[in-house]
Order: C-alpha cells, then sequence, then structure tokens
C-alpha cells in the first residue's frame, strides 16, 4: 500500500508541477499533501496509519488538479478593456486602522478574563494567562462576546490586507504590511491560539499570491526564495512552539521534550484521524454543504459548531510515542457533505472554478469579486490539513469586508 501511495504521489507532482511552479491555486495544494505525505509514511513507526485515508487523499488532491487542468485546456477568456491601479495613498491610514482593530481582540480577551496588562511585563504571569486562557477556551467556559468577536474579524484581514498590499508599496509601508502579522502572533504567545496564528500567516500569503496575479507580478520559486522561506519558517515554528510551551504554565526541560514530541502531532496528526475515520466510518445521509460552510449553516440553525469542530480525540502515536488530535482534515467535512464520490467530484468542479476564477482576474474581467474569491481558495487550500476554513463565521465576514477594503486601494477604469 505504501509503495501505492508514493507512486500516484509521484504522479500527481508530474500533473501538477507547472502548477507548483507557478505557485497557481492546484500547486500550492498539491505541494502541501506531496510535501506531507512522504513525512507521515516515514513516521509510520509512531503514527498508527491503515493507509485507506492517505489514499483517498491522493485521489481527492488529485482531482482537484485535474479540474484545473480540464479548464486551462477548454477556458481560455479574453482580455478586457479594464486598467487596475493601485490606489498606495490609501493603504498606510488602512492598514494602521486593520492594526489596531486587530489588537483590540487579544487585549480584550485579556481584560474579559481577569488579567490586567501589567501581566505581560512578567513572564510567571504571561505562563499562567496562557495556562489560563487555553483551559477556559478547552472546558466551554471561555469569555467572549459580540466587541470581542467583531474586532477578531480586524485580526484576519489585516494580514490578508498586508500580504496584498506588499508588493505595491515602498520599504516603510512594507513595514507596515508585516506588522500586521504581529496580532496574530500576540494572540499565540499570550492566549496560545496556534491556529489563530497559522490561519494569519496563511492568509497573508493568500493576499502576496492574488496581488501578483492581479498586476501580472512574476511568481516564480528562486533560490533567494527559499531561503527567505525556510528563514521564516523557522521563525513561524519557533513561535508556535514557544506558544505551546507558554500553554502548559511552565518552562523545564521535561516541557520541551513533551512540546518537542507534541509538534509531530500537530504537523502529521491530521492524517492518523482521518485515517483511522474513513475506515471506520458508516455513510449516513449527505449533508450537502453545510459541513463545510459551518459558519453559515451554524448561523441559521442547521448545523451546530462544537469547540474544534469535532469532539471525538483519537491516540494517535505507537512504539513509545503518544498524542491526542481531533483535526480530520477538509476530506472529511466532504465526505459528510456529499458522500466519498460526490466529494471527489466536488473537488474537480472545485478546481475547474478555481482556475476560471484566476484567469478572469489575470484577464481583468469582474477584478475585486475574483481577488476576492481567488483570496478564500488559496486560504481554504492551504488549511485544507485542519478543517474547512469557512466553519468560522469571523473569517467568512472577514472575506465580506475585504471586498469593500480591496474597493478601497483599487481604482478600475476602462481604457479606449
Amino acid at each position: 500500500m505504501q509503495l501505492l501511495i508514493i507512486a500516484l504521489v509521484v504522479i500527481l507532482l508530474a500533473l501538477s508541477w507547472k502548477y507548483i511552479q507557478r505557485l497557481e491555486p492546484a500547486g500550492v495544494f498539491a505541494a502541501i499533501w506531496i510535501i506531507s505525505i512522504p513525512l507521515v509514511l516515514l513516521l509510520q513507526d509512531y503514527i498508527i496509519l491503515r493507509y485507506e485515508g492517505i489514499l483517498y487523499i491522493v485521489f481527492a488532491v488529485t482531482s482537484f488538479v485535474l479540474g484545473t487542468i480540464f479548464c486551462d485546456n477548454y477556458y481560455h477568456p479574453k482580455p478586457t478593456n479594464v486598467e487596475l491601479t493601485f490606489q498606495s495613498k490609501w493603504v498606510q491610514p488602512i492598514l494602521i486602522i486593520l492594526f489596531v482593530g486587530a489588537m483590540v481582540n487579544p487585549i480584550y480577551s485579556i481584560v474579559l478574563h481577569g488579567f490586567s496588562l501589567q501581566a505581560l511585563l512578567d513572564m510567571r504571569e504571561v505562563l499562567e494567562m496562557n495556562k489560563g486562557m487555553s483551559e477556559d477556551r478547552y472546558s466551554g467556559a471561555e469569555n467572549s462576546n459580540i466587541v470581542n468577536q467583531f474586532f477578531l474579524i480586524f485580526s484576519y484581514l489585516a494580514p490578508l490586507v498586508g500580504g496584498f498590499c506588499y508588493r505595491m508599496v515602498g520599504k516603510i509601508t512594507k513595514a507596515l504590511c508585516f506588522i500586521t502579522l504581529i496580532p496574530v502572533t500576540f494572540i499565540a504567545l499570550t492566549q496560545s491560539v496556534k491556529m489563530g496564528m497559522i490561519t494569519g500567516f496563511i492568509l497573508w500569503f493568500s493576499g502576496y499570491f492574488v496581488c501578483s496575479f492581479s498586476y501580472g507580478l512574476q511568481l516564480e520559486i528562486k533560490r533567494k526564495t527559499i531561503i527567505y522561506t525556510l528563514l521564516g519558517f523557522t521563525a513561524f515554528a519557533g513561535i508556535l512552539f514557544v506558544s505551546m510551551v507558554f500553554r502548559t504554565g511552565e518552562i523545564s526541560e521535561r516541557t520541551i521534550v513533551d512540546i518537542s514530541k507534541k509538534f509531530i502531532t500537530y504537523a502529521l496528526g491530521h492524517f492518523h484521524c482521518f485515517d483511522m475515520w474513513y475506515t471506520t466510518y458508516e455513510p449516513t445521509s449527505n449533508c450537502w454543504g453545510t459541513k463545510t460552510f459551518l459558519g453559515i449553516s451554524n448561523v441559521i440553525g442547521l448545523e451546530e459548531r462544537t469547540q474544534g469542530i469535532y469532539t471525538e480525540y483519537y491516540q494517535i502515536g505507537q512504539n513509545g510515542y503518544y498524542g491526542i488530535s481531533n483535526v480530520f482534515t477538509i476530506f472529511r467535512l466532504l465526505a459528510e457533505d456529499f458522500g466519498e464520490t460526490g466529494a471527489i467530484l466536488v473537488l474537480f468542479i472545485f478546481g475547474n472554478l478555481a482556475c476560471l476564477s484566476l484567469k478572469c482576474l489575470k484577464c481583468k474581467n469582474h477584478i475585486i469579486t475574483n481577488q476576492i474569491v481567488i483570496s478564500a481558495t488559496y486560504a481554504y487550500l492551504m488549511w485544507s490539513f485542519v478543517a474547512s476554513l469557512f466553519a468560522y463565521t469571523s473569517l467568512i465576514a472577514m472575506f465580506v469586508l475585504a471586498f469593500f477594503v480591496f474597493k478601497i486601494i483599487q481604482k478600475e477604469t476602462a481604457t479606449c
């Protein structure tokens, strides 16, 4: 089975190679799984696997790529006579407003949980804050209200806009674009909300990619790009590691060893969870998108979202390694929505539509709408190892608000 999976991964690599080189949605999606699947197979002595679920993931990702190939070969829109102008004068004030709004959320959360801002000056109190807020969140006793939820939108919108503006502004404003990542990093270090930070970085790169395609800026993988990416990933992983240590409420050698082991769970535990679920679940009636778009269906009462989306936890380790996780990837949600075969078909259609939207964007057709669609597509695909990005109302609302921000910082003009 392992050899079959590796062979299929190689085929997937061949099919998606040109999209990987161009950093298009299909390429980014394929690259994530092409890299992570061999890694989890290398660790199969420590992570329990049955392989059927991993095989399904390979087929599902390949279906998305095939949908992209189909559209790429059969849809050729004509360029419009619209000229897109970047309104740089609006960027600095908008980034400052978004940054301030984004910082309201973590600061207000600290106050809601009974901590003072002076606690940030004492490492012991920071550790206690992380531990206490983490325990409240997982016990369901988290303090939150509509004000806090509203400003959470800014925490996600700021990095999306920052990444979008980065290639179009000068050095000083570029620094502001990077500063938009501070709120989600601050949340990770004070509240141990790792996924919030990961989401912020994903949105930053989503904006970066979309801006590049919108203005015809070259996207290619160079040696310098690889070096910067590795350095950035190292810093990113370091912050996540520190956040996980802070969550325990203590800093010790034992804690650091335990957290090092948990890193495997967070990085690759979703393979075990989906694999075990896929090989044991019994199909029931389809949910027809209410799981994937849980952020909407939860609000209107069709579904109920629990903490972490799923309440069941799986023990993923063996041979002395121990780890638990309830992360099941987007593929479980799609299978529950449309069935196993239906999910493969949906991903083929999604790959087709994502390519169509990108082609329309390059041809300056419905520019702002397609910018939002592609931004959401990138974010959804890069978040695919966790769950559906659209399971969270704040993220859906963020993309709606992003439409109006993109309208302000850009101008469409019809040319003769």
